[in-house]
Order: structure tokens, then sequence, then C-alpha cells
């Protein structure tokens, strides 16, 4: 396998179990008996008054008989359509009696959820991800494979733990300092138990192929930030947070009852900023705009950037407050004219407020 084919094919893979991965383990969904939970106190009597009712939790551990497929679904090197996984889940989407144990472990997973004030199960790519990490880490036999897998891994815990925030995370399974800031957190590795023999995935020319790819030195990972962004953003309605536009922008051919007059003082500085959600208003003629961060100009965001999802989010914020706009607009007025001010005058100002 080619390496942009085995990259191309990674990605394809993630989106398919970032898509599927409620729909595969909500069976997987258990609530404990009554026999179960006064078991459970009686193990931890002297703090049962931490646990006031069975436990619901998403019962999948690396015995299960589905996580070899799933790291056959990870690292092998046929194509995805091939899987096991993927013929499996396809076939259940059509399986009345698959479907009824989605629909109950849907259901334990609200009722926990509604309990819990911390912890929220979240039955996602990521419980997938650390099962089979997990799997490979017992591991015994043929070390550098295992090694390379674990490589490969990574590079789909990169792909998830990208957020749209600008930072770069450079972690994979296992949190580094630059990512959590403080101390480096390593997730429990499994004592390597499984026979010598017992080693899932076999090398092949995908694991081969992903290793090979040189890593972008700013962010330790074979994906750029742009190529992380690009998936990121498929699945969540968010403007991408990079995304700048001139302070001197203007709706093209706008009509000249929809062109919105400024204060008098106010000019724009012709300088790129960035283009955040919280900060976009609507004006009177329901047009969209952002005061502009180095000079206070009211800047027209053009609504064709923005989907119908921000645009609504946006609307409710602004409804909420109806003099939300007069306030912007005479702040975009005492930005200006506070610039223009000089040193003693802004003195005097800030001595008088």
């Amino acid at each position: 396998m080619k390496i942009e084919e085995a990259k191309q094919e990674l990605i394809k893979r993630y989106r398919y179990l970032y898509e599927n991965a409620l729909f595969i383990l909500a069976p997987y969904m258990y609530e404990q008996s009554q026999e179960e939970y006064q078991e459970t106190l009686r193990t931890i009597h002297k703090q049962s008054n931490l646990i006031s009712a069975p436990l619901i939790y998403l019962k999948l551990n690396r015995l299960d008989s589905i996580v070899p497929i799933f790291e056959e679904f990870l690292l092998s090197d046929q194509h995805m359509e091939e899987s096991k996984l993927y013929q499996l889940t396809e076939e259940n989407k059509n399986d009345k009696e698959y479907l009824a144990k989605v629909k109950q472990g849907i259901a334990l997973v609200t009722k926990k959820n509604k309990a819990e004030t911390y912890f929220k199960e979240k039955l996602n790519i990521g419980n997938i991800l650390k099962v089979v990490g997990n799997y490979i880490e017992e591991q015994s036999g043929d070390l550098t494979n295992k090694k390379n897998k674990l490589f490969v891994l990574d590079e789909y815990y990169r792909l998830y733990r990208y957020k749209n925030d600008g930072k770069v995370y450079t972690s994979g399974r296992n949190l580094n300092l630059h990512d959590c800031g403080y101390i480096s957190i390593r997730m429990q590795n499994h004592i390597a138990t499984r026979d010598r023999k017992d080693i899932g995935v076999i090398k092949n020319s995908f694991i081969i192929a992903v290793n090979k790819i040189p890593l972008y030195e700013y962010n330790s990972s074979i994906f750029m930030e742009s190529e992380k962004q690009r998936i990121y953003l498929d699945y969540h309605d968010e403007l991408p947070c990079d995304l700048e536009i001139d302070c001197n922008l203007e709706i093209k051919n706008a009509e000249p009852n929809k062109m919105l007059k400024r204060p008098e003082n106010t000019t724009s500085c012709g300088k790129p900023f960035t283009i955040k959600e919280e900060e976009i208003f609507v004006g009177p003629n329901n047009q969209y705009y952002q005061l502009c961060p180095h000079c206070g100009f009211i800047v027209n965001i053009p609504s064709n950037i923005i989907s119908d999802g921000i645009k609504k989010r946006i609307n409710e914020r602004c409804q909420k407050d109806d003099k939300l706009f007069r306030k912007m607009y005479l702040y975009s007025e005492l930005f200006s004219l506070d610039r223009q001010s000089t040193q003693e005058q802004k003195r005097l100002l800030k001595n008088n407020r």
C-alpha cells in the first residue's frame, strides 16, 4: 500500500468509526442487577454512600470478541469495506434484534447521564481506541510490529484529540506535558500477558506505510492541522478558529437601504482579524457584524460563510438583549475616539470612571 493511499484509508476508517461508534457500542451498555449492586456496596462498604443506585456503564473490555475485530478494522491492509467490522455493522443496520439492543443501550446512556453530574457517558470513537490500545499493549510477541501498531493508533488519537481552538495538540494515546500543561499523564499500560503467538494483526503494508510517513515537526503528526480541522468541522457546526477577513469588508452590490451607517468618526483600518462566533452580532438590517479588534470599525460578516446553525445561535443570543446593537454601535464610536485621544486625555478618562 502506498503512503498516500494508507493515509487516506486511515482517514476513511476514522470517519466511519466517528459516525458509527454510538451504533456499534450502544449494545454494550450494561446496568447492574440488584444482586450485583449489593455486592458492589459490600465491596466498598466504607464509601457506599457514594453509590446510590445500580451502576450503569459501558461493559466493554479487551477480552471481548469484538476487540480483535476493532483492531483488524483499524490496522489491517485490506480496504475498509472488506473488513469484518464494516460488514457486520452494515448488516446490523437492518437487524431488528440488534436495533432493539441499540435502542436499549441509548436509553441506559440517557438514564446514566441524567443522574451523573460530572462523568457523562459518551459512546464515541475514543472508547474503541482505548480498548484497542489496551489490547495491543498486552501483545508479547513481535514487539517491533507492536510498536508500529501503536504508532498508527496514535495517529487515530491525534485526529480524535483535535479541537477547533487554535491550540496544537501533539498527544497520541498518552497525554504529554505539551497538551496537559502541568504533568505528563500516561494511560495505564497492561502487562504483556497474551501468548507470544497471539499477536493480533500481523505486520502488513498499511502499518508499514503509515510508519514511513514523515511527521510534521510542529505537531508530531502525519497530518497537518488544516487536515485535522477539515475532518473536525465536518462533524461540528463551528467557524474555523483561523478564519480571517479584512477590516474594510462590506456587502458587495448591497442595496442602499441595507448599507449600515457607521459612527462618523470611525474608519476601517484594513487589517485582517479572526472571525469569532461569540463576537458576531446582528444589525437592524438583519446583517451580521463584528467589531474590528484593531480599530473598532463595524465590519460586515458575509452571511454565506456562516452556517444556518451558527446563524440561529447568533440570532438567539442577540434576541436576549434588544439593546445589543446600540451598545456595539456606541462602543465602536468610543473605541475609535479612544484611539484618537492623547495619553493625558486617556488618563483623565480613566480617573473619572
